[in-house]
């Protein structure tokens, strides 16, 4: 039973670092103005601050599951909008 609980736990962390980091990546560049950079530069900093945050959290043994969603999610939320606006 134990090992169910902790396995749901890293499904609920895993879960909420995806919310979280997508949100983050996607949302608030939009939300704020930093000189004249566009959104899509900014979501890209975001991004790699949320990867060495993600990284960080995973090295550290702490939150592995939160910070594996949130690595995979930042960054796959950054390649889709550079994408766009490469393409």
């Amino acid at each position: 039973m134990r090992y169910l609980v902790i396995q749901l736990e890293n499904l609920l962390l895993l879960a909420l670092g995806f919310v979280a980091g997508w949100f983050v990546v996607t949302v608030f560049p939009q939300q704020v103005t930093v000189a004249s950079f566009p959104t899509w530069l900014l979501s890209a900093a975001v991004a790699t601050a949320l990867l060495a945050l993600g990284g960080r959290l995973v090295f550290d043994g702490t939150f592995q599951a939160f910070g594996i969603g949130l690595m995979i999610s930042s960054s796959s939320s950054a390649a889709l909008l550079i994408y766009e606006v490469v393409r």
